[in-house]
């Protein structure tokens, strides 16, 4: 098999959970969940680890492009789906925070919608190795996710990938799998107690790399001076505890960095 990077092809696919609703400041907008959901999929034959992303609050998928693309380059399929109601360009005016409570379920539902049978991308995803991510709102939504039981014959959530989270409910989360927190110290959305406090209460193995000068979105997003280093480390990672092909010592090279600190646990 050729190494990476892989040409990546975008696709969408259009998803739709009809047993739940949604409901925005206590209106039913509607009687299902719309979750349509971008694909990037590396174009090399084999099936590849699945990544599920969350994006944050008020911003989309696309916000995280460069990042979700690098990982399909580097060898996996990344499923970001587009949540109804804090997805500005779909909420509109139902544009509701609150909402993050409903989108755990709906990363399990795209999850397992993906890799059903009926999916034209789950002939690309290999569903025995399988993790989610996610930045700020959705950091904390791939948290949750990551610590509920997986259903009956559904994949289990291998790692998960938390940037600029929060504590959940303020509770330690006790059966989380391998964690990677990244955190910028300059963060003025999500104060960095808050992801350091995230940290210290998971349980190991666990990564926390504090992004010097960081503030909450411009690490990640295109030409950002952070942005190489976070692509390196998170995929040495999802290698070692997703595809199961990487080392832990790659994971702390990658966390060399002038512009970050790799604190393990």
């Amino acid at each position: 098999m050729e190494p990476p990077p892989y040409p990546v092809t975008l696709v969408t696919v259009p998803l739709v959970d009809t047993t739940r609703p949604t409901v925005s400041h206590g209106r039913t907008i509607s009687t299902s969940r719309a979750l349509t959901t971008l694909v990037w999929v590396p174009e090399a034959a084999g099936r590849w680890p699945l990544v599920v992303f969350s994006h944050g609050f008020d911003v989309g998928p696309l916000t995280y492009a460069a990042l979700l693309e690098a990982w399909a380059a580097h060898g996996y399929v990344v499923a970001a789906p587009e949540f109804p109601l804090t997805d500005p360009a779909l909420a509109g005016a139902n544009l509701d925070e609150n909402d993050i409570d409903n989108q755990p379920a709906d990363v399990r539902f795209v999850t397992d919608a993906l890799v059903s049978p009926g999916q034209p991308v789950a002939a690309k995803i290999d569903s025995s190795r399988v993790a989610v991510a996610g930045h700020s709102d959705g950091a904390e939504t791939a948290l949750a996710a990551s610590v509920a039981p997986a259903p009956a014959g559904e994949p289990a959530y291998r790692a998960v990938i938390a940037m600029s989270v929060s504590p959940l409910d303020g509770a330690a989360p006790t059966a989380n799998p391998p964690m990677l927190v990244t955190q910028g110290d300059a963060d003025t959305i999500n104060p960095p107690a808050l992801g350091f406090q995230t940290w210290d209460q998971a349980a190991s193995p666990k990564y926390l790399d504090v992004l010097h000068g960081g503030n909450h979105l411009p690490p990640l997003e295109a030409g950002s001076a952070w942005l190489p280093g976070l692509e390196a480390l998170s995929e040495a990672f999802l290698d070692y505890y997703v595809a199961g092909d990487g080392a832990e010592t790659a994971i702390v090279q990658a966390g060399v960095s002038p512009l970050a600190t790799l604190q393990t646990g």
